[in-house]
């Protein structure tokens, strides 16, 4: 594979590689990373209860927080154009939902709400990082 992308680089062609796999950036004269644009908000971690069917963010919506349960369940559920809903998971203690809308400032693509009674805490993209670098 790095032959042929040697073989096609030749000359006046510039070739453009997009991946996930780190052990091609030697052979590269540029590397640029793509990275999201996370948000400066930066607040301490905040624990919450949740009643059952209460809901925490719904498909569509746009937020800034992870949740991880504490106590209790968490659904995840899809609704599709029909309006009928899919259970995608059951989010139970130690468990996160909500991270793709916060890590790339897109709209949450399910909706999620209390199963059972609940807490959770919800973090900031940062203060999520920095939870996850302590149990590295």
């Amino acid at each position: 594979m790095l032959r042929l992308l040697r073989e096609l680089a030749g000359g006046e062609r510039i070739v453009v590689v997009a991946t996930h796999d780190t052990r091609i950036m030697p052979f590269a004269e540029r590397v640029v990373r793509l990275l999201p644009d996370f948000s400066a908000i930066a607040s301490e971690p905040e624990t919450c209860g949740w009643q059952a069917v209460r809901c925490l963010f719904e498909q569509g919506s746009m937020g800034d927080l992870i949740y991880v349960v504490v106590d209790g369940e968490l659904e995840v559920v899809r609704e599709s154009a029909d309006g009928a809903e899919q259970l995608l998971k059951i989010a139970t203690p130690g468990e996160y939902v909500g991270e793709i809308g916060p890590l790339f400032h897109i709209a949450h693509s399910a909706t999620v709400r209390a199963r059972t009674d609940a807490i959770v805490t919800g973090y900031t993209v940062q203060a999520f990082h920095r939870l996850l670098e302590a149990y590295a």
